[in-house]
């Protein structure tokens, strides 16, 4: 048994931006009371520094990982309740900027970090691809991956964090949604299909309408079944799991001593060598693209 108790948070965005933003002492108090509880890792939404911050003081919110102010204040909660914490923010490599996750350990140490690989339309304005690639990191209880926001649509990178045996993929975002079915039927689709746990964090705005900061953090199992979630309201969702139980197949004989659980039926019966046109297939004029019919929303 591997047994893991996870935590993921819901921050409330106030109506009114301040500087440094709300949501950042709001993930700090969450930290204390995932600690209390006993979690072993916390999940914090995307860039709670970003989010809640007026437009115009954020060009100075980026900082060096390790080593940054807001860095500092995360890694000290870490540290004090002995409690891994991940999160995304602001990052500043020389004059580059990034939007990176952060996983930070028990004593506060940074176990590694992110650079988002996938940005949404129009935040290449702010901030430059990732150019570290989809590293996996150590925790003592298991392996950890870290995927930010837009990084959900794209299937191709969870895949690498299974098959480089990360057993809890986290996915902190600022998302919106308008019911929450598109994001949260992604979400169990990278659990069933990759046979991890997967943990979202998200922001809340009060009251929850459609097209707004929805909350509803989730810990979604390798079924795709949610086990906790914070409801459209601020907080924390716990679950305790055993990351060595995996889901058993229906098998019996020698197909279920090769297959003994869902996890091995879809990694292993994998075919890489018929899966070379997903490259192929890049061009300027992909046959997957259709032509926009002039419809009254477009922008004249």
């Amino acid at each position: 048994m591997r047994p893991v108790r996870l935590a993921t948070a819901s921050i409330l965005i106030d109506p009114t931006p301040s500087y440094p933003s709300q949501c950042i002492e709001r993930s700090l108090k969450m930290i204390d009371q995932a600690g209390t509880a006993k979690a072993d890792l916390v999940l914090l939404p995307e860039e709670p520094d970003v989010v809640g911050c007026p437009a115009d003081k954020q060009r100075e919110l980026p900082e060096p990982l390790p080593g940054g102010p807001l860095f500092k204040q995360f890694a000290a909660r870490a540290r004090q309740h002995q409690i891994y914490v991940a999160y995304s923010q602001r990052e500043c490599d020389g004059n580059r900027i990034f939007n990176t996750g952060v996983l930070i350990d028990r004593q506060g140490e940074l176990v590694g970090k992110y650079r988002k690989m996938h940005l949404a339309p129009g935040e290449q304005n702010d901030v430059l691809q990732g150019d570290m690639g989809y590293p996996v990191f150590e925790c003592d209880f298991g392996r950890v991956a870290i995927g930010i926001c837009m990084d959900i649509h794209y299937p191709e990178m969870w895949r690498i964090y299974a098959l480089k045996g990360a057993d809890v993929l986290l996915f902190p975002t600022m998302c919106l949604d308008y019911t929450g079915d598109h994001i949260e039927s992604i979400v169990n689709a990278r659990a069933i299909d990759n046979q991890v746990y997967l943990v979202s964090s998200h922001f809340i705005q009060y009251p929850f309408l459609s097209g707004r900061s929805m909350g509803h953090s989730r810990i979604v199992d390798p079924y795709g079944r949610t086990l906790a979630d914070t409801s459209h309201r601020p907080g924390l969702a716990f679950a305790d799991v055993d990351l060595d139980a995996g889901f058993e197949t229906w098998y019996s004989g020698d197909l279920k001593q090769q297959y003994p659980t869902l996890k091995e039926c879809y990694l292993g019966m994998r075919r890489p060598e018929t899966y070379q046109e997903i490259v192929a297939l890049e061009g300027a004029n992909p046959p997957w693209k259709i032509e926009v019919a002039d419809h009254a929303y477009r922008d004249s």
